[in-house]
């Protein structure tokens, strides 16, 4: 812990000086998949020797950790004490700074709700370089201002994370729907469920050999169906492998279910697959690339986000069907992943005008013929699902790119409460989000391929795919 505080020190010790300077600054954490320096690159606040679990506390079931640990190591540690964060995103790289300051989910989340209603309190850096804590009795104005808000507000330097007792095995039903009212009902009924305690859905499209399949969980101490992992270069990924015709149940460890979009970070490694074949032999020469920590770095490098779909929405369970409709019409990208959110409690950058108690998330990722060497089309689309969504009540995951005008963006989100907050903790003199997400995306587009396996990409994936055949066109 003294190490911890000595960090914390120098930490507000160099944002009281840019807050003297009225400097903006940006914040380099050691592990992040996105460009640190979106401003001056001598303004640089390091938090990366942040990366430490304080305490387990076993008999009052929390967990002290800082900002950049990932998600794998934090599982890993907990489960030695036969616990777990209730809330644990599929991807183990993912940092639980991270995780809370651009919010997030798991299929446990119907349940507990987003990552941060685990959050018991936090420990914060102000813009001016103050020392405070939040929790929901103490600033709680503050605890549910930074959810979601990409750390424009603040930095936390230490979380307090509830934790769950954890048993070996995750019983998995896999339950085929034939339509995307059977998978929404299927879907409700398993929430409802008293005994489940994970649930999520996929639409694969009226061509695949199953509409859709919704994915039921369930503690278990004990291997009471066949086993099943994801973990390893010869097992399957998990969105193929859920792909079933007829009811059947599994036995997963722990780590492999809660990470079981690791390998092939869902489905986007698919497309790293143009001009290669789509196989289990393939899919095992290529594992030690195929995980999500290397495929967000090649998604970058290959500046993909400028031509695929990469979004998560977040929508009022009484409307989603009308967007998933949408998406059939007019999109056409499976599978599509269904994640039902209890929304306990809105913060300012996740309302819920229509006061809704359930949302399901909806994410895409994918492209279409029509728009993956189009630019106009491409942004055309995106601006569509963009305003759709908020006609429905709905959020998007900031961290994902946007394509709203600041109108358009502040028209969802309170900024008279957002500029408040910020006031109140002396941030006007840093970027704001919408600023901040415009300013990393710029940056970002501005990526090269990198490594063996990202210069074989850029020439395999469907995207070279696409461009050959474009370029191969008679006139």
């Amino acid at each position: 812990m003294d190490t911890h505080k000595f960090e914390v020190h120098e930490i507000s010790n160099k944002v009281k000086l840019f807050y003297e300077a009225r400097r903006p600054f940006s914040v380099y954490h050691g592990t992040t998949n996105s460009n640190h320096s979106i401003g001056d690159p001598r303004a640089v606040v390091n938090t990366s020797g942040l990366r430490n679990i304080l305490d387990v506390n076993v008999k009052s079931r929390f967990a002290m950790v800082e900002p950049n640990v990932p998600m794998d190591s934090l599982v890993k540690e907990t489960l030695r004490f036969g616990l777990v964060p209730p809330v644990v995103p599929a991807f183990p790289g993912i940092t639980v700074g991270g995780t809370f300051s651009g919010t997030s989910a798991s299929s446990s989340s119907f349940k507990y709700g987003f990552f941060d209603r685990i959050i018991t309190w936090i420990e914060v850096v102000l813009p001016d370089g103050g020392i405070t804590k939040a929790s929901k009795k103490y600033n709680p104005e503050l605890l549910s201002g930074m959810v979601g808000a990409l750390g424009t507000v603040g930095i936390v330097t230490l979380f307090q994370i509830r934790l769950v007792p954890a048993k070996q095995y995750v019983n998995v039903k896999y339950i085929p729907v034939r339509s995307t009212m059977e998978a929404l009902d299927t879907l409700d009924a398993a929430v409802r469920g008293r005994d489940n305690d994970f649930v999520e859905g996929f639409i694969y499209g009226k061509h695949a050999p199953s509409f859709g399949v919704v994915c039921v969980g369930r503690w278990s101490s004990t291997q009471d169906h066949p086993k099943q992992q994801f973990s390893r270069a010869r097992d399957p990924w998990f969105y193929i492998h859920a792909l079933k015709t007829e009811p059947a149940t599994e036995s997963v460890p722990v780590t492999d279910y809660v990470f079981r979009y690791d390998r092939g970070s869902f489905c986007m490694g698919r497309y790293c697959f143009g001009r290669l074949p789509f196989n289990k032999f393939t899919k095992y020469i290529t594992d030690s690339a195929m995980h999500s920590r290397k495929l967000a770095k090649t998604v970058q490098s290959l500046n993909w986000s400028q031509h695929f779909f990469i979004q998560d929405l977040v929508i009022p369970v009484e409307t989603v069907a009308t967007m998933l409709g949408y998406l059939e019409r007019h999109l056409g990208i499976y599978p599509l992943r269904l994640c039902p959110i209890q929304q306990s409690a809105p913060a300012i950058m996740r309302p819920n005008p229509r006061q809704s108690g359930l949302f399901i998330g909806v994410g895409i990722r994918g492209y279409t013929a029509e728009t993956i060497n189009n630019t106009e089309r491409f942004n055309e689309k995106n601006r569509n699902i963009e305003r759709l969504v908020r006609e429905l009540g709905g959020v998007k995951w900031l961290y994902s790119r946007n394509f709203c005008t600041p109108e358009e963006f502040w028209s969802v989100y309170p900024k008279a409460e957002y500029d408040a907050l910020r006031a109140s903790c002396n941030a006007q003199y840093l970027l704001d989000v919408y600023e901040k997400i415009h300013k990393v995306e710029e940056c970002n587009s501005s990526h090269r391929p990198r490594g063996f396996w990202n210069r074989i990409f850029a020439y395999t994936s469907v995207l070279a795919q696409s461009r050959a055949s474009k370029g191969s066109e008679k006139p």
